[in-house]
């Protein structure tokens, strides 16, 4: 692979790195370290509120995985795995999103699908990004 590739592609790689930590980092920030402080603040939202999150989530998480996927696909011997991980992800980040407007006073335990999505997500971006950086070599 051309060197400029190999290039472009690390930098990619380190400003999504530095988008997910300034994206926990804000999250912290707004809902602080607690379970229920993080809870509320999916609860005192309204569903215009969450769509106002919502929407601008779906787009760059989908932009993301779009790339990344793309990415994982220079090579021409893709894996089942790597299937399974792009279409895993695309699941993870849909649910991921759409828990939040499931989030009500009376169910305040969906907020555990919520975190463990989020989490997951970015566990299973940051497999991807180590597998393009495998490729990469």
């Amino acid at each position: 692979m051309i060197n400029l590739y190999r290039i472009g592609i690390r930098y990619f790689l380190i400003m999504l790195l530095m988008l997910f930590v300034t994206g926990i980092w804000l999250l912290l920030l707004h809902a602080s370290f607690s379970l229920e402080s993080f809870t509320n603040y999916y609860v005192e939202k309204s569903i215009l509120g969450l769509l106002e999150v919502t929407t601008p989530h779906l787009f760059s998480m989908g932009i993301v995985i779009f790339i990344l996927t793309h990415f994982l696909s220079l090579n021409k011997k893709n894996s089942p795995f790597e299937s399974k991980l792009t279409l895993t992800l695309f699941s993870i980040m849909l649910i991921s999103n759409f828990s939040s407007f499931l989030i009500t006073q009376e169910t305040t335990y969906l907020i555990w699908i919520k975190i463990i999505s989020t989490f997951l997500f970015l566990l299973l971006s940051l497999l991807s990004m180590s597998l393009v950086l495998l490729r990469l070599k």
